[in-house]
This record gives C-alpha cells, structure tokens and sequence, in this order.
C-alpha cells in the first residue's frame, strides 16, 4: 500500500481556522496513513479490506469507527464504498480539551461519571456496527448543522457528536463490539472494584483489599491489569478524581478540603494526578462546568 504518511486537518478544510470538517464521499483505495485530528467514519454503502493499527477486517455498510490521533489505517480492494466522515480538533467539544489526543482523554473530562466497568475499554480504535440506524441518523443530522451553519449549530453539533460517544461507550459495555463479547470480569477482581469503591478515600487500600480477603498483592495486580487494562492504583485514582470532579462542580468546597475528601492529604499531589488525567487544573475544571452549568 505504500510508504505511510500523516493528514493534517488543514489539508480536509475550507479554511486554516476550522476545527471540524464533515463530508460524504466515494472512498477509493487509500494507503496507510495517521491523522492529527479526531476521525468518525460511517460507512453508508459498498466494502472494503479495513486495516486499522495492523489489524485487518472487511467492513461494509452501517459499520463505523472513531480514530484517534496518531491511529493508523488503509483501505484495499474497495468496492463502491461510500462514507460519512466526521474529522474534528478537540476543541469542537471544549476549548480546554486543547491538549487531548485520545477519545479516552475526552471522556474524562466530558463524561466523568460515566460507568466505572467501563475504564480502560477505549471506544477509539474498535469496528462497531449500527444495528438500528440510530448513529446513521445522528450523524446526518450533523450533517444538515455542518451545512447550514445557523445560530447554535456547534452546540447542537457538539452534543450529538457526545450521545454518539454515548452509544458507542453502551456497545462496549454490552460487548456488541465486531469481535465478539468482552470478557467477563473474574469474582476476584469484581470484589476489588467494590472495595475500591467503596473505601477510596482511605490510605493503603489495596493493601486492605489483599489482607482481608486473603490474596497477594502480586496475583491481584496481574488479574486487576489482566482484566481492566489498568492497575488497581490507577483504577483508584480515577474513581478519586471521579468523585472530585463531582465535589469541584456540585459543592463549594475549597480544593484542599476536596483532596483530603477523595483521600488526598497532599494537595499539590492531587492537582497533579487531576492534571495527569484530566489535562487541566482542579480550578480549570471547577471554571469550566461553572461555565457550563451557566449556560
């Protein structure tokens, strides 16, 4: 397929200033290439050989796929292949999302409170099918915003483009991915989540969580890694900053008081695990939804 190579979003836009770009399009053979911008693709008729991130499949209408930056995909042997595609910046969502570069990193910020079975299931990179038509017709309604552009389309834009990020976090969690159901999570690592969530705030936990119900930190670290795709101290962080995010949006707590709420006694610790994961200060985030809510 050739030597692979990068798109720029300028390249797709009608003008440098864009931030979104939505068309349809006859899709012909198209060698391996990345993206510095976001990707939503539907395919709305004919096939193709699809290879994403070195993973091959065929891919026909009513599937679709969200890209991240840097993710890497061709297309071969299409035949009559048409598709929808959605390319935008993060800050389509959020200026403050300036810096994001994975779905992940969005839904952290956006859907805080979204399903805790769902850490570490990225919905970026994954073939899904749209069964009903539902996401299809989302998207042609994005379709007709992007085209006329009248007063409050970016908001009507930008939520649609969240209850599709919605729906396809749902088909994670009911496993409807292309390949087949997610894995079952082991009795020893659903006792964990529920410890973890319920003591969060406390020091050593997982220690606690190991000498109580008799396993060794080691096994539980493998299986918790195993079957999450994240360790149990990261998994303990994001239900911490998950709670803190509930604190710096619906309380007027001072932001040391909720660090030592969600269990951290260090305060510059806590802004800076809240960074790490959310790209953005505690007082950031606390201005941001502040913002939101005013609206």
């Amino acid at each position: 397929m050739g030597k692979e190579y990068t798109l720029e979003l300028d390249e797709q836009a009608r003008g440098k200033e864009e931030k979104l770009v939505m068309m349809s399009l006859r899709q012909e053979d198209m060698g391996s290439h990345g993206h510095r911008f976001f990707e939503l693709s539907y395919i709305t008729g004919g096939t193709a050989l699809h290879t994403l991130n070195g993973v091959s499949g065929p891919v026909q209408k009513g599937d679709y796929f969200l890209l991240d930056y840097g993710s890497v995909h061709s297309f071969e042997d299409s035949r009559d292949l048409t598709l929808i595609n959605c390319l935008f910046l993060p800050e389509v969502i959020d200026d403050t999302l300036a810096g994001c570069r994975t779905i992940e990193e969005l839904l952290r910020v956006c859907l805080i409170r979204y399903h805790r079975q769902y850490y570490g299931r990225s919905p970026s990179n994954r073939v899904f099918h749209d069964e009903d038509g539902e996401i299809l017709n989302l998207l042609q309604g994005m379709q007709e915003e992007y085209r006329e552009k009248n007063t409050g389309y970016a908001e009507i834009f930008r939520c649609r483009l969240l209850e599709i990020l919605i729906r396809v976090m749902r088909k994670i969690l009911q496993g409807e991915t292309q390949f087949g159901k997610s894995r079952q999570q082991s009795t020893l690592v659903q006792e964990a989540i529920a410890y973890l969530d319920a003591h969060y705030r406390e020091r050593m936990v997982t220690g606690r969580f190991c000498e109580e119900y008799h396993y060794s930190p080691q096994y539980v670290s493998r299986r918790f890694r195993q079957e999450t795709g994240l360790t149990a101290l990261e998994y303990l962080q994001k239900v911490r900053i998950e709670r803190s995010c509930e604190l710096l949006s619906g309380s007027e707590l001072q932001i040391q008081e909720i660090a030592r709420e969600v269990g951290y006694e260090d305060v510059k610790f806590f802004g800076k695990v809240f960074r790490k994961l959310l790209h953005m200060s505690p007082g950031e985030y606390r201005r941001m939804t502040s913002y939101s809510a005013a609206f």
